[in-house]
């Protein structure tokens, strides 16, 4: 740990961004609609662009969005499904509303090449755990990410 680094800062280490074909996945475990609501309020922050799409409709959402309008349209039409894509500096971070009680973000660890590559990856988790006031953690893929290490973590 350097100088001036809090204990709970994310940091680079280039095994987890090793390029194995898997995405690594962004988690917020045992969420609720409020955390995804401060999710949501804390795109005005957010490090980069962001954008909404729906998948039937293909209608794309940018500024003010709301969790309780996303839920809420899902739960009416489960054909219907939705991506929220943010870009931090050439780094994608996209969430598919798999669950409520998960926010999960998942990204291409080929994007991450090194200290300077990382900055994305920093700034999107720190804005993430800010923002839900939760603990963030970054896993391999995988749909049991309470059961997995975590690769990088951050709390607030």
């Amino acid at each position: 740990m350097t100088a001036g680094q809090h204990e709970t800062e994310p940091v680079y280490r280039a095994e987890v961004f090793v390029a194995d074909g898997a995405l690594r996945d962004v988690c917020v475990l045992d969420t609720t609609i409020d955390d995804w609501r401060r999710m949501f309020d804390g795109l005005r922050a957010v490090p980069g662009n962001h954008v909404l799409t729906w998948t039937l409709s293909g209608t794309a959402e940018s500024g003010a969005l709301d969790a309780s309008v996303v839920w809420s349209r899902r739960e009416q039409d489960p054909e219907e499904s939705a991506s929220l894509a943010i870009d931090v500096d050439g780094v994608w971070f996209t969430c598919y509303f798999f669950d409520i009680e998960e926010m999960e973000f998942t990204f291409d660890p080929s994007d991450v090449a090194g200290t300077a590559t990382f900055a994305p990856v920093h700034a999107f988790v720190t804005w993430l755990g800010t923002a839900t006031g939760r603990e963030v953690i970054v896993t391999m893929e995988g749909t049991d990410h309470a059961a997995m290490p975590a690769l990088v973590r951050w709390r607030p």
